[in-house]
């Protein structure tokens, strides 16, 4: 569980690094604003889904630990 979360960690370490290299320099216009816009949506719902990763990890570990007690897990 700890390499998943730091593989999250790093992807929300690279989104970041993204916006920075929005602006006029590289790319002008309407599309340019439209991708932008679309790369902030999507980059908020994958946000999301990666912090629920995170968020499910200790409920994922108690259910594996409560398995192994019983003797279910393998």
């Amino acid at each position: 569980m700890a390499a998943t979360a730091q593989v999250v960690h790093d992807i929300l370490r690279a989104l970041g690094t993204v916006p920075p290299m929005f602006g006029d320099h590289t790319w002008q216009g309407g599309a340019a604003d439209q991708w932008a816009d679309g790369w902030q949506r999507r980059k908020a719902q994958l946000t999301a889904l990666l912090y629920a990763v995170l968020a499910e990890q200790p409920h994922l570990i108690a259910r594996l630990s409560e398995a192994e007690r019983h003797g279910l897990a393998s």
